[in-house]
């Protein structure tokens, strides 16, 4: 926020600043790994990654680079030293697969306490770039549709919902689908400027993300979904929430990714 050329501000995704004294500006966004990290750190280590460049791509931001901070136990550890590995081939598989390179980073390692390390938690920011900071999403309008775009190979193992509500981490997250995640990045940065609304699903899944669009915009939606708690709180594919004018959701439903 400093030295206002803040053009959508930190809270949903990406914050964007302008590059005066031009129209383009900059998506920035980090993000972490949720629940599921202690469970396959190579997948967490490619979604935090995909992650990341969603929420710039939701802003309207073409990827440009990431950087990493990489916070595990003791790598004197075998298992540790497994963890720490496996993430990171996991992030380098997904930058390979984005095109985006790795400009920095660092690490924070031996993270315990009474012989008990932390969770993997590779935690990644990434900035991309706006083409034109006036056709930034924002929030969703009286009229809009709704959609839903990428991957169905959602599930609650490893979910922010099985974590609060069946007891903790469990089972195995889907693998991620490189090439589908690579493809909805793309997809989503070169739609969002035609978008009312873009958001990232993530963390709690689609009812989450609902959530957090509604409280941005101020105003409900109505909804067409099945009662299952899958199909609300799943984690694991790449998804995002479209909102557009009704004559542009014809255009983005025949779309392919």
């Amino acid at each position: 926020l400093v030295g206002s050329r803040t053009v959508r501000r930190p809270g949903l995704d990406a914050p964007v600043l302008r590059l005066r004294p031009s129209l383009r500006g900059i998506a920035v966004s980090l993000d972490g790994p949720g629940s599921a990290a202690g469970l396959d750190p190579r997948a967490a280590g490619a979604r935090v990654v995909f992650e990341a460049a969603r929420n710039v791509a939701c802003a309207s931001g073409r990827p440009l680079a990431v950087t990493d901070c990489l916070n595990f136990g003791s790598p004197e550890k075998p298992e540790i030293a497994w963890d720490l590995a496996e993430a990171i081939e996991g992030m380098a598989r997904a930058c390979e697969v984005l095109g985006v390179p790795v400009v920095s980073g660092n690490v924070s390692l031996y993270n315990e306490t009474d012989g008990r390390a932390i969770p993997p938690t590779p935690v990644v920011g990434c900035v991309g770039l706006v083409g034109d900071v006036r056709r930034v999403p924002g929030a969703w309008r009286e009229g809009d549709v709704v959609l839903v775009a990428g991957g169905d190979g959602v599930s609650l193992d490893g979910s922010e919902y099985q974590a609060r509500f069946l007891g903790g981490p469990a089972g195995r997250p889907p693998p991620p689908d490189y090439a589908a995640e690579a493809a909805l990045v793309h997809f989503l940065w070169r739609a969002a400027p035609g978008l009312a609304a873009a958001h990232d699903i993530s963390d709690g899944g689609l009812a989450v993300a609902l959530a957090e669009l509604a409280v941005h915009a101020g105003l409900g939606a109505e909804l067409d979904l099945p009662a299952d708690a899958g199909e609300w709180f799943g984690e694991g594919a790449g998804r995002a929430v479209l909102a557009c004018a009704p004559e542009r959701a014809e255009a983005l439903e025949g779309a392919k990714l």
